[in-house]
């Protein structure tokens, strides 16, 4: 009668799951982008089901940029990518950034 509840053993408790990839950020609530060893940007569901496929060439890095949108690092320049329209809204010329703020 004297044992603790944890999170692991709380019925309620999320599961985790695990996938490969070189970078992930929230895009919704319900929704997460994932770049791959290949430079595929995945959109996932929280089943880490895959939804969506978006294939750029020089893709290197993913940062948040709001929700429906990322902002995609490429050789010299940043985009604004709008997830649901699979599209670039706005680029801008950029050396090799490595931190991205979005507020």
């Amino acid at each position: 009668a004297g044992e603790s509840a944890t999170a692991s053993q709380t019925p309620d408790a999320p599961e985790g799951r695990r996938s490969s990839g070189l970078n992930a950020i929230w895009v919704a609530r319900n929704r997460f982008a994932v770049l791959d060893k290949n430079h595929v940007i995945l959109i996932k569901n929280n089943k880490n089901e895959i939804t969506k496929k978006i294939q750029l060439a020089n893709c290197d890095e993913i940062f948040y940029a709001g929700t429906g949108l990322i902002l995609i690092r490429e050789n010299d320049h940043i985009s604004l990518y709008d997830v649901q329209q699979k599209r670039s809204l706005a680029s801008v010329r950029v050396a090799k950034a490595k931190y991205a703020i979005w507020s």
